[in-house]
C-alpha cells in the first residue's frame, strides 16, 4: 500500500465512479456506523457504568470527563474514515472494472477470518505473559479486575471497536501519513522499511501513553506495571498494524474485536 503512494493519484470520487470496492468499503463502513450507534444507544446505562461508576463496576470517571471522551470519539471516527478510505484509496493503484460480488464476498470472508484468527492468537500470548506477571503487579492494578464482572458482549463490541477507532484514526494512519513525507526527502526507503517503521514508532508511542493512563488510573507508578503495560501494548498495537497494511481495515478491527472478547472472558473466569 504505502509504496504505491508515488504513482498518479486519484480523488475520492473518481475512486468511487470507477472502483466499486471503494464504494463497497464506504457503505460498509456507514452500516458499521449504524450498527454501532444503535448499540451504543442501547447499552447506554451500562457504557455510563463502565465509565462513572467506581469500582467494581466501573472506572469511577467524574462528568468532567464526558465532553473530552464525546469529542475524542468524533474525531477519531472522523479520522479513521478519512485515513481508512480516502488516504488508503490515494495511496491505492489506480481503479480497476471488479463488480463480482462473489469475489468481493469471498475476499472479505478471508479477510475477517484471518483478522479473527490473528486476533485469538494475540490474546492467548498476552494471556500468557499476564499469568507470568501477576505475582509481580501492584494489588492496585490487579483489584480492577472487577470490571470486566460488569461487561456484556455488546459493551465489548463497542469497547473494542472504539479502540480500533482510535488507534489507526488518531494515531497510526496520521503518523504514516508524516513518515511518508520524511521518507520522500531521505530517498531509497523501501515500503517493508517504511511500513514497519511506522508500525513500530506508533504501537511505541501507543503502548508509552497507555502504561501512563493505567498508572494514572490506578494511582500506582510501579515500574513492573508500566513495563507490562508497556509490553502488552506493544504486542496488540502491533498486532493491529499488521492486520492493517498487510490484510485490510476490516481484519484490525475485527482482530481487536475477538482480542478483547476473549481477554475478557478469560478475565472473568480466571481473575
Amino acid at each position: 500500500m504505502i509504496g504505491q503512494q508515488s504513482k498518479s493519484k486519484i480523488t475520492l470520487f473518481e475512486a468511487v465512479l470507477h472502483n466499486l470496492t471503494t464504494l463497497q468499503r464506504c457503505l460498509m463502513f456507514t452500516f458499521a456506523f449504524l450498527v454501532m450507534s444503535a448499540i451504543v444507544f442501547a447499552e447506554k446505562t451500562n457504557i455510563a457504568s463502565f465509565f462513572f461508576a467506581s469500582l467494581p463496576m466501573g472506572l469511577g470517571l467524574t462528568s468532567n470527563f464526558i465532553t473530552p471522551l464525546v469529542t475524542l470519539g468524533l474525531l477519531a471516527l472522523s479520522s479513521a474514515a478519512y485515513f481508512g478510505i480516502v488516504y488508503a484509496t490515494k495511496m491505492s493503484t489506480p481503479p480497476r472494472q471488479d463488480t463480482n460480488r462473489s469475489g468481493f464476498l469471498s475476499e472479505l470472508q478471508l479477510t475477517l477470518v484471518f483478522g479473527a484468527c490473528f486476533g485469538l492468537l494475540t490474546a492467548i500470548l498476552c494471556s500468557l505473559i499476564f499469568v507470568i506477571a501477576e505475582p509481580h503487579l501492584p494489588q492496585a492494578f490487579l483489584k480492577y479486575h472487577q470490571i470486566f464482572g460488569s461487561l456484556d458482549i455488546a459493551l465489548i463490541l463497542v469497547t473494542a471497536t472504539v479502540l480500533s477507532t482510535l488507534y489507526l484514526g488518531l494515531l497510526m494512519l496520521p503518523l504514516s501519513l508524516l513518515l511518508s513525507r520524511l521518507s520522500e526527502r531521505e530517498g531509497n526507503v523501501t515500503p517493508i522499511k517504511l511500513t514497519t517503521r511506522i508500525i513500530l514508532t506508533s504501537s511505541l508511542i501507543a503502548s508509552l501513553f497507555v502504561a501512563l493512563l493505567i498508572a494514572i488510573i490506578t494511582s500506582t507508578f510501579s515500574i513492573n506495571l508500566i513495563v507490562f503495560s508497556v509490553i502488552i501494548s506493544v504486542i496488540t498495537a502491533t498486532a493491529l498494524g499488521l492486520l492493517y497494511w498487510f490484510v485490510g481495515l476490516e481484519a484490525s478491527i475485527i482482530g481487536n474485536v475477538v482480542y478483547c472478547l476473549l481477554v475478557s472472558y478469560l478475565a472473568n473466569i480466571f481473575l
